[in-house]
């Protein structure tokens, strides 16, 4: 490969959204928890039924009253949505009794539906905290925990019956219980969270594009899941449990961005799909596995950008807007699939490969769109000198330097500038900041780049009243 070339990739998948295990906040657990535990318990309860009603499979119609509980939190003012989080909480388990004793069959159906909007809500207010609260490892971590629940679910929870049975009862119970438990431990300073920008320029529209794209990706695991003998259960949970370590050894150890494991999700995916198309026991493992790889970590990459691209534009209206297309998933784009779905009436492996392609395909366009709306600025969301009392004063006259001059620096450009006129050591500053060492020098060389200097040198001789 040509090292210019060589040079340009690795720019491009060079991390900027700094992500440290150190940077996990123990004391937030409940903010922490709260959005997996919300999804998991939503899946949790509707996976048993198989009822007809009108052409549409019940597990469809739980979509359709899921992204109605999502569709409300478009219009709840902010000071209301962790008190609507534990009323809608509470709700939902108080149906979860009668859901027990009901029969299967159209009454317990009845019963799911309230069910799942309630947990629509929950999920969507849940998913709030999990935007403007946490940080960019934080959400990783969250993201990791749902993933390894849909690991077991495809593995251990469809090959034993007794785990399934389990699941029915008291495992859901226990859930809900531990559910409550976190819930109301939440506390959270409505004051604390920043969202009054209007979102102009953060690049959340791009990300929602591909959100958008993902979720008909996944339309299509459903469509092929229809005949038994398409996909492999077992393989693709292995494949999906893999994802999560897959996921921290590239974002955490090798440091690339999210936009490297979107294009792995997206080749993984077609390699998968076009494994499926030969029919012999070798490629449905094989194409089972890599499909199911592919699929967790997209899975795991689009919410952690989707939160990410949110908490980044300081915007109400921007998560507000995703709660909004997140209903016309659920709601819109799933009825259309299943009318289209029913009218082919046997699950078609071509079919589906061509969609994945088309729709991968218009990724790949937009990737350039969102490499530089959201990675080519600073996706830091830990430790700031504005917040330190020792460093604040000076930070404030780098920021005002920054904009009389319009250096065009970002937060972290400016903090590592202050730090390096103080007389910090590039170490010492990742120390303080809680960022790594590598991270650092990226800030540092870019910093350079845009004073149209070489050295620390030129850097005191420039601002030779700071340094004295």
């Amino acid at each position: 490969m040509p090292k210019n070339l060589s040079a340009i990739l690795a720019k491009t998948f060079q991390i900027r959204d700094e992500l440290s295990f150190r940077n996990i906040r123990c004391s937030l657990w409940p903010a922490l928890l709260i959005f997996p535990l919300s999804i998991i318990l939503g899946d949790l309860r509707y996976f048993d039924l198989k009822i007809d009603v009108a052409g549409f499979q019940s597990w469809e119609l739980m979509l359709y009253f899921l992204g109605l509980g999502w569709l409300i939190l478009t219009i709840i003012p902010k000071n209301f949505i962790i008190p609507l989080l534990r009323i809608s909480a509470a709700a939902s388990a108080a149906l979860i009794p009668f859901q027990f004793l009901a029969t299967d069959g159209t009454v317990k159906l009845l019963l799911f539906m309230p069910f799942q909007f309630l947990n629509g809500i929950c999920a969507a207010c849940a998913f709030y905290i999990f935007c403007f609260v946490l940080n960019n490892v934080e959400r990783l971590f969250g993201m990791a925990l749902i993933q390894l629940y849909y690991g077991f679910y495809y593995t251990i929870w469809r090959a034993f019956p007794a785990v399934q049975e389990a699941g029915k009862t008291w495992g859901s119970a226990a859930i809900m219980i531990i559910y409550l438990i976190v819930v109301f431990s939440c506390y959270l300073e409505q004051k604390e969270v920043s969202t009054e920008s209007d979102g102009k320029g953060s690049g959340v529209f791009f990300v929602l594009g591909l959100n958008i794209i993902y979720y008909m990706i996944m339309c299509m695991i459903n469509y092929i899941e229809w005949e038994a003998s398409s996909v492999s259960s077992m393989a693709f949970g292995l494949g999906s449990t893999i994802s999560v370590g897959l996921v921290i050894l590239i974002q955490l150890w090798k440091g690339h961005n999210a936009i490297y494991i979107w294009l792995l999700f997206m080749a993984l995916s077609l390699l998968g799909l076009g494994a499926l198309l030969y029919d012999s026991q070798t490629t449905l493992i094989s194409g089972s596995f890599a499909y199911g790889l592919g699929d967790g970590l997209g899975y795991i990459i689009i919410y952690y950008m989707c939160a990410g691209a949110i908490k980044w534009s300081k915007s109400l209206k921007m998560f507000r807007f995703f709660c909004l297309v997140f209903f016309i998933q659920y709601f819109i784009i799933s009825g259309i699939f299943s009318v289209v779905f029913n009218y082919i009436q046997v699950p078609n492996k071509y079919f589906a490969f061509a969609v994945v392609l088309i729709l991968s395909s218009i990724c790949l366009i937009l990737i350039p769109l969102i490499q530089k709306k959201l990675f080519e600025a600073d996706w830091s969301d830990g430790l700031h000198l504005r917040d330190m009392e020792q460093y604040s004063k000076n930070f404030a006259e780098t920021e005002a330097r920054s904009a009389k001059e319009q250096l065009n620096l970002t937060v972290r450009e400016e903090e590592v500038l202050t730090m390096l006129l103080g007389g910090t050591s590039p170490k010492e500053i990742a120390f303080v900041l809680k960022i790594s060492f590598d991270t650092v020098r990226f800030h540092q060389k870019n910093l350079y780049r845009k004073l149209k200097i070489n050295s620390i040198h030129e850097l005191f001789s420039r601002y030779t009243s700071v340094s004295a």
